[in-house]
C-alpha cells in the first residue's frame, strides 16, 4: 500500500495544468496509473448488492414528455467519466439536446472510487485538472454499474454516485443499479452486469487466463435482480417493446470478450419478442444485425461504448458477431501519435409508438438514425436513414 500511495502521490505532482487529461492517459498502454489504484481496493469485500426491499420505490418509473412536448427524449453515452476533453465535449452535446433523462452505461475511471467521481462526475477540480459534470435531464439521470466501479469493490458508485441520480427532486436517488422507465407503449430495461464481472484478484488481469469465467467473471445477472424481473416487472406477463441497456457486451466482432450469460438468463423473460440491446464496455460504435441467440431470444445489437475513452481501432472480424456498421475510416492522433476514432452518444426519442435512435459523433455530425415501431406479434418493425458515414466491415 505505500507503493501504491508513492506512486500515486508522484503522478498527482507531476500532472500539468492543462484544463482536462489527455485521453492518451487512458490508453491501455499506460496502465500503471489504473494498477495502482486496483491494488488499493483488489483483496476488499465489494459492496452488499443493493434492491428494491428497503426502498418504497419497486424500480420502475412511469415516464412521459415534458410539459409541452410530444415526445421524451435520453441522451446516454457509455464509457464516458474520464475527465477528458471528450467527456467534456460529449456532456457539453447531451445537454444541448435538452433532455428529459441521461442515462450514463457505466465505467468510472480508473476505478470509480471517491475522488475519481468527484473529478470526472461531479465537477470538482483536483490533481491539476478541472472537473467534468455528468449532465443531468430536465426530468432525472440514472447510471449503470460497469466493471470498472467493482474495482473500487462498487462502494462509492452505489452510496455516493446512485444518490446523485434517479428522478429530479427524489432525495432516495437512484436505489440500484437495475431499472426500468416506462412508457405506455416502450420499455427501456436497465440490468447490471457489472457487479459480477471482475472475479479473481490479479488473475483476472491476464489476458486470455481472464477469459476462464470463475477467473475473469462471466456479468451473470444477481439473484435478486432476476427475482425483480420476474415478480414486478413482469415481463412475461406484461410484454413490452422493449429496449435493454447494459455495460457489457452479449458479444463482438472484435478482440474483446463475449458475455453470454446475461442473455441466456434474460431468455426465461423475453423469448417471445424481439427488443433492441444497447452496450458499452467496448470503446468503440458498432452496429449489428439482428440476431437470435441458441436460448431463443432475438434483438438488434448495438455497442455504443465510445463515450469518452480512447475510441479503440481495430479490423473486425464478422464470423465472430455479425457486424453491419461501425465507423471504420475516421481517426485522429492524440499527443503522442497514437490513432483513435471519434466519440460520440445517442440520443433516444420516444414519440408515442415510435422509438427514434440517432446517433452523432464529438461535432454532432448524425451518424446514423434509426426508427422501431411494435409489429405483430412480438416483431419490431425497423427503418432508418444512413448517411453513409459508417462503413461495412
Amino acid at each position: 500500500m505505500a507503493i501504491v500511495n508513492h506512486f500515486k502521490r508522484t503522478a498527482d505532482a507531476l500532472a500539468p495544468t492543462t484544463k482536462y487529461p489527455g485521453s492518451k492517459a487512458f490508453l491501455p498502454s499506460n496502465l500503471w496509473a489504473w494498477i495502482f489504484s486496483y491494488l488499493k481496493y483488489a483483496f476488499q469485500r465489494k459492496f452488499p448488492f443493493p434492491a428494491y426491499a428497503n426502498s418504497a420505490k419497486n424500480g420502475i418509473y412511469p415516464i412521459k414528455p415534458a410539459a409541452g412536448r410530444d415526445a421524451i427524449r435520453i441522451a446516454i453515452a457509455g464509457d464516458w467519466a474520464n475527465g477528458t476533453d471528450e467527456s467534456y465535449l460529449i456532456a457539453g452535446l447531451m445537454e444541448n439536446t435538452k433532455p428529459d433523462f441521461t442515462i450514463h452505461l457505466g465505467d468510472v475511471y480508473y476505478v470509480g472510487d471517491a475522488d475519481e467521481l468527484a473529478q470526472t462526475c461531479f465537477g470538482k477540480s483536483m490533481h491539476g485538472y478541472d472537473g467534468v459534470t455528468w449532465p443531468h435531464g430536465t426530468q432525472g439521470s440514472f447510471g449503470l454499474n460497469g466493471n470498472h466501479e467493482m474495482y473500487a469493490n462498487g462502494k462509492p458508485y452505489f452510496q455516493t454516485f446512485l444518490k446523485t441520480l434517479g428522478v429530479k427532486g427524489d432525495d432516495e436517488g437512484q436505489v440500484a443499479s437495475f431499472f426500468c422507465l416506462e412508457t405506455n407503449a416502450w420499455r427501456i430495461l436497465a440490468i447490471d452486469t457489472g457487479y459480477n464481472s471482475i472475479g479473481i484478484p490479479i488473475l483476472n488481469m491476464i489476458p486470455w487466463v481472464n477469459q476462464i469465467p470463475w477467473i475473469g467473471g462471466d456479468c451473470h445477472l444477481e439473484k435478486q435482480l432476476i427475482e425483480w424481473l420476474r415478480s414486478v416487472v413482469k415481463l412475461k406477463e406484461h410484454p413490452k417493446p422493449t429496449v435493454v441497456l447494459s455495460h457489457h457486451q452479449y458479444f463482438s466482432a472484435f478482440p474483446d470478450q463475449n458475455y453470454p450469460k446475461p442473455a441466456k438468463q434474460l431468455a426465461e423473460f423475453l423469448q417471445t419478442q424481439e427488443f433492441i440491446w444497447l452496450w458499452g464496455h467496448e470503446h468503440r460504435l458498432g452496429i449489428y444485425d439482428k440476431h437470435t441467440t441458441t436460448e431463443g431470444i432475438t434483438f438488434y445489437p448495438r455497442c455504443i461504448g465510445h463515450g469518452g475513452m480512447p475510441v479503440e481501432l481495430a479490423k473486425p472480424n464478422r464470423s465472430k458477431a455479425p457486424l453491419r456498421l461501425y465507423d471504420k475510416e475516421r481517426s485522429h492522433k492524440l499527443d503522442d501519435g497514437t490513432d483513435v476514432g471519434e466519440n460520440g452518444l445517442v440520443n433516444l426519442t420516444i414519440q408515442g409508438d415510435l422509438l427514434t435512435l440517432d446517433y452523432r459523433d464529438i461535432k454532432n455530425t448524425s451518424l446514423l438514425v434509426e426508427r422501431i415501431t411494435p409489429g405483430a406479434h412480438g416483431a419490431l418493425t425497423y427503418s432508418f436513414d444512413d448517411p453513409g458515414i459508417l462503413k461495412a466491415p
